[in-house]
C-alpha cells in the first residue's frame, strides 16, 4: 500500500481486543503508526468515563491516544485541547417513548449515568455486563427514573440471538422515529441513539478541528456501528470476525480475528 494515512482509528471490542487482553503484536502496531506521526484514535460505543481515557496506560503505548470517542459518536475527546464534546444526546421525551415502548418486550433496558449504569432491575446480564466493564450498576427505584435526564444511548441485551432478532429488534424498529434509531453492535446487543451520531460523524468533527481529508483516515471495525466509520474513512478494515455487513463494505478483511491480534498482524502484513 502506497499511499500514507495521517489518522488511523478503531473500535475496541472485537476489533483490538476479544476479552480483557490487548495483544503485543496490536501493542508494536500502534507504537509504530505513532513514531511515523500517524494520528491515533479510539471509537467506542462505551461511554469516556468507562476506562476509555485509561487504555493507552493499560497497553503500556507509552503516549495517549490523540482522541477518543464515546458513545458511538456522542462523545469527542481531542487530546490536543484535552476538551470533551458531547453532542446530541437522547432527549427526556425520547427517552420515555423508547423504554415504554420496548416494555412488550421484556427485556431489560440500560443506560449510562456519569460513573454508573442504570437498569429496570437486577438480573445475570447486568451482573456480567458490570463485571465485565468494571463499573457499578444500579436499579431504579422507579420507571421515571429513565426519563430524569438526557442520556447518550439506550440498550437492550438478550440471552440468546434468537431472542434478539424475534423479539427485540422487530419491535425496536416499530418504534423508530425521525429522531432516534436501534442497531445492533453485538448479535445479543442492540442499542438506541440519535440519528445524528455515529462514529463517522464524529471522527470527521475531529478531522475538521484538525484540517484532515476522511480521504487519509483508516478505519478499523466489526460491527454495525462502526459501518458509517468505515464507509466515510478512505480505507477500511473488517475484523474477520466481524459481521458479514462490514466485511461486504470493507475495502480489507483480516486475516486473524481480534482474539489473534488481528489488527497488528493485518497493519505489519499490508501497511507498515
Amino acid at each position: 500500500m502506497e499511499k500514507a494515512y495521517k489518522v488511523v482509528v478503531a473500535d475496541i471490542d472485537r476489533t483490538l481486543r476479544d476479552g480483557p487482553e490487548f495483544g503485543e503484536i496490536n501493542r508494536k502496531a500502534m507504537i509504530e503508526l505513532h513514531n511515523r506521526g500517524v494520528l491515533l484514535g479510539l471509537a467506542s460505543g462505551r461511554p469516556l468515563w468507562q476506562h476509555l481515557m485509561e487504555h493507552a496506560q493499560e497497553w503500556g503505548l507509552g503516549f495517549p491516544f490523540d482522541f477518543i470517542i464515546g458513545l458511538n459518536g456522542g462523545e469527542i475527546y481531542d487530546l490536543s485541547t484535552d476538551s470533551v464534546q458531547k453532542i446530541n444526546l437522547l432527549q427526556p421525551d425520547t427517552i420515555k417513548k423508547i423504554i415504554l415502548g420496548m416494555e412488550p418486550s421484556q427485556c431489560n433496558p440500560f443506560i449510562y449515568r456519569e460513573g454508573y449504569m442504570l437498569a429496570r432491575w437486577d438480573d445475570e446480564l447486568l451482573r456480567a455486563s458490570a463485571e465485565r466493564n468494571r463499573n457499578e450498576s444500579r436499579i431504579v427505584r422507579n420507571i421515571e427514573e429513565f426519563w430524569e435526564e438526557p442520556v447518550g444511548k439506550i440498550m437492550y441485551r438478550t440471552r440468546t440471538v434468537e431472542e434478539m432478532d424475534r423479539d427485540v429488534v422487530p419491535l425496536a424498529r416499530s418504534i423508530e422515529d425521525e429522531v432516534f434509531f436501534s442497531f445492533k453492535t453485538r448479535v445479543d446487543l442492540l442499542e438506541f441513539q440519535d440519528r445524528r451520531n455515529n462514529k463517522g460523524n464524529a471522527v470527521k468533527e475531529f478531522c475538521r478541528h484538525h484540517g484532515i481529508s476522511m480521504e487519509d483516515v483508516m478505519a478499523f471495525g466489526d460491527a454495525e456501528n462502526d459501518m458509517e466509520m468505515m464507509e466515510m474513512a478512505g480505507y477500511s478494515v473488517c475484523l474477520c470476525n466481524g459481521m458479514p455487513e462490514n466485511k461486504a463494505i470493507a475495502d480489507a478483511v483480516t486475516e486473524y480475528p481480534a482474539a489473534e491480534d488481528g489488527f497488528g498482524r493485518w497493519l505489519f502484513d499490508h501497511y507498515l
